[in-house]
């Protein structure tokens, strides 16, 4: 009998900053010196500063919601939940959809619908140089049968595995990825994860930043 992919299901739906906030604390304190998880990213001094600044606005709005306060935890829940979706991002490519591990982390799952086979790599992986700064806008042709991907980039040789990190989960197939190096080539690379399992990995695609 096959092994079952469990999914973390980060619950973000009409999630509100409050819950959020309980969430991302919750993970944090799951990670912290977890041995399967050893090197979180986003780092946890990182998600940890982001969550004080959503509780700070939190609180200010409560004690006065005007405009100002309005903007400021619309700011801060929106950096937050970037954050926590990354944090996920890495809870479900360590944990290989490992059920004890993703629930060691703090996480919640929901199960794949049948037992871990091997879906087919995403095809047509491009990554273009655009205009701006720091952007390189990516896509990929879609999975059937994918609940989610999950995107790679690679900054240095792309034969080096361990240049190859997690960028997010997504169940888009096309995201612009800001905030790179300018005038340096980066890799990219996608992986389908869904209900028959996780895939191979597709082929590279490289760009270089502005």
């Amino acid at each position: 009998m096959g092994k079952w992919y469990y999914i973390l299901n980060l619950g973000l739906a009409r999630i509100t900053p409050s819950t959020l906030l309980v969430k991302v604390r919750n993970m944090v304190s799951k990670l912290t010196g977890n041995p399967a998880f050893p090197t979180p990213t986003p780092p946890l001094v990182d998600v940890t500063a982001a969550a004080d600044e959503l509780e700070a606005a939190i609180i200010a709005h409560e004690a006065n919601p005007g405009p100002s306060e309005v903007l400021q935890r619309s700011i801060a829940f929106q950096q937050m939940k970037g954050l926590y979706i990354d944090l996920g991002g890495y809870v479900q490519a360590a944990s290989n959809g490992d059920i004890d591990l993703i629930k060691s982390a703090g996480g919640v799952v929901r199960r794949s619908a049948s037992p871990i086979g091997e879906l087919p790599a995403p095809k047509k992986v491009t990554a273009v140089s655009t205009p701006f700064p720091g952007r390189i806008d990516i896509s990929w042709g879609g999975v059937r049968g994918r609940a989610m991907y999950e995107p790679e980039i690679c900054e240095g040789d792309p034969n080096v595995e361990a240049n190859w990190s997690v960028l997010f989960l997504t169940t888009k197939n096309r995201h612009s990825i800001t905030g790179l190096k300018s005038d340096t080539v980066y890799y990219f690379r996608v992986k389908a994860i869904g209900t028959a399992g996780a895939s191979a990995m597709s082929d590279l695609a490289a760009a270089k930043a502005a």
